[in-house]
């Protein structure tokens, strides 16, 4: 009778310990990634970080001008047989991509990289090889479509998985060394709050 017991109480513990999870609702399976830039899937084709670089320079005048624009990116290739390319970007209301500096290829299990958004990360003193190369975009004559706060529909074409329109952001701005003030929170220890010295 007691080892009935022992039993019978050794898997209810097991099926409640179990059951916990059961249900659930996972907390991070819809979070977005922290990036300025946009994403974008299409087949074996992953965009991420699609974004506009802000001007560094001149801000007012490029925005004025409808350009010219950094447009910086990464496409990988998940594939892990078939490679693509990419043919083109095609801008709204008349404007024009140009794609330079590289291969537009992008082979199986590999990434294409195109521009250097702000607070990029890379290591000081190391040089890129040929694998890390990365294009130089740039969108022009775009008019006012192209504003801080909205999205410009870029439209990539692939060679062989077709096209894809990604409403491309224009980033956050150029990277701002954080200026802290140095603040007491409590007064000194030698001190009592309301005196005066």
């Amino acid at each position: 009778m007691k080892a009935t017991a022992v039993a019978a109480f050794g898997i209810a513990l097991a099926l409640g310990t179990t059951a916990c999870g059961a249900g659930q609702i996972s907390q991070t399976n819809s979070m977005e990634p922290a990036v300025n830039g946009n994403t974008a899937t299409l087949g074996s084709l992953q965009l991420r970080d699609v974004q506009i670089i802000y001007p560094t320079e001149k801000a007012d005048e490029v925005f004025g001008n409808g350009g010219p624009f950094e447009v910086a990116f990464v496409i990988s290739n998940i594939d892990t047989l078939e490679n693509d390319r990419l043919v083109g970007i095609d801008a709204p209301k008349g404007g024009s991509v140009t794609i330079t500096g590289g291969d537009q290829s992008i082979p199986a299990g590999q990434a294409l990289r195109a521009g250097k958004p702000v607070g990029l990360l890379e290591p000081e003193g190391v040089e890129a090889t040929d694998e890390e190369e990365r294009l130089s975009v740039t969108l022009d004559g775009a008019g006012d479509s192209v504003a801080p706060g909205l999205t410009t529909p870029l439209t990539f074409r692939f060679e062989k998985s077709g096209e894809i329109t990604v409403d491309t952001p224009v980033d956050a701005g150029t990277y701002m060394v954080r200026q802290d003030k140095i603040r007491q929170a409590e007064p000194p220890a030698d001190q009592h709050v309301g005196e005066e010295h």
